[in-house]
């Protein structure tokens, strides 16, 4: 499902523009709700059926659609044994369907922003930054042939081969240097949600995404937080999502997992919260064994249970913060923990994007592993809910 933050044009023009001039004030992650929440333009493309994916050319964009993402997070182990998570993302929305031809070279119909953060587990550090550009003078944009690549600036994360790919992010921070540099290799076949890729988001026609992830990514390289250089290893995620849809009804946020298990499992998994503060059974997840069996999780296959919290002390936002999550028909049942607390995306929207640890059982079998949870809405929604 990977429902993610379907930014409409108009709030990304708006923190575009911002950028532009004094840096923007946080806005809340409400603010993000109401756009998902709004009209959609008639004139885009939306998803009403299955699609057969063709790559490396639909890693690249889909302009006819309102908003893509291309969203990396990873899980790596540094030679000093430490835990690091990192997230790169890339964010297009489209002011017009397509690209029409335009007299100037710095006309742009697509607006892009960035998100790039660093986690030390040893350090109980965590480092986030955003950046905005418009997809025109190659100062931001994407490409699906004859190589895949997504930039903005010399944030960049590019295809080097048939299953190989390179991120690179580096920004001055305010303790020193944050950088990213890893080498991805693919291991496994896209992950396809939903129905074959199709990822619905709300009970109405064309309210859908594509949407397929690429899953256990062997990663080598160096995270660099505060100016100290680590040697990493470890596995990545990259959910590749486009579409043209709203969230329905009274939606406020969402909680969505990504976990890593060390039996070759991969599952994905989320939910949406309603003013009430209780789920909305709108939303599926995906299960993939090691063998390759893939299964549809629907929002009555399991519960989950937030075991704490976390308040922002420079937000006061209140996240959960440890969960409990029970999947009684395939025998799994999982502890999923923050791997530090302090994982908050304070930037020109607020949300929470942390590296997790997990253990559990699957099968009867005893289970670890690692992983991502993204947390939004939480600044004027309910609390951690119960299922």
């Amino acid at each position: 499902m990977r429902l993610r933050r379907i930014f409409s044009s108009a709030l990304f023009l708006l923190a575009f523009l911002s950028a532009c001039a004094a840096p923007p004030p946080p806005l809340a992650s409400a603010n993000v709700i109401d756009a998902l929440s709004g009209p959609v333009d008639a004139s885009f493309a939306r998803a009403y059926e299955p699609i057969e994916f063709v790559f490396p050319l639909d890693h690249g964009p889909h302009d006819e659609y309102t908003t893509e993402w291309w969203y990396y997070t990873g899980n790596l182990t540094g030679a000093d044994g430490g835990e690091y998570g990192y997230q790169l993302t890339f964010f297009r929305s489209a002011l017009v369907p397509g690209e029409p031809d335009r007299a100037s070279d710095l006309a742009a119909t697509q607006l892009y922003m960035a998100h790039f953060a660093v986690t030390s587990g040893p350090a109980n550090e965590h480092r986030a930054f955003d950046r905005f550009s418009r997809g025109a003078g190659g100062l931001a944009g994407a490409t699906g042939e004859p190589a895949y690549s997504v930039w903005l600036e010399d944030w960049r994360a590019e295809q080097t081969g048939p299953d190989s790919y390179r991120l690179n992010a580096q920004i001055d921070g305010p303790d020193g240097l944050v950088a990213l540099d890893l080498a991805l290799t693919e291991s496994q076949p896209p992950l396809l949600h939903g129905d074959r890729g199709l990822s619905q988001k709300g009970p109405e026609p064309g309210n859908a995404s594509y949407y397929y992830s690429l899953v256990r990514m062997e990663s080598q390289g160096t995270v660099t937080l505060d100016g100290v250089t680590t040697d990493v290893t470890g596995l990545s995620w990259m959910d590749h999502e486009f579409g043209t849809s709203a969230l329905s009804g009274d939606a406020l946020g969402w909680d969505w997992f990504a976990a890593t298990l060390d039996n070759g499992a991969v599952l994905m998994f989320a939910e949406v919260r309603s003013a009430s503060g209780q789920p909305q059974d709108i939303f599926e997840g995906t299960l993939r064994y090691a063998d390759g069996r893939q299964i549809v999780i629907q929002p009555d296959d399991f519960t989950l249970t937030s075991t704490g919290q976390w308040t922002s002390p420079t937000t006061g936002i209140e996240y959960p913060a440890g969960w409990q999550v029970s999947f009684p028909a395939y025998a799994i049942d999982l502890t999923i923990e923050p791997l530090i607390p302090d994982q908050e995306m304070g930037l020109t929207f607020n949300y929470y994007e942390g590296a997790t640890t997990i253990r559990g059982t699957m099968e009867g079998a005893a289970v670890s592993g690692r992983g991502y949870v993204e947390l939004t809405g939480y600044g004027s929604s309910p609390g951690g809910f119960q299922r």
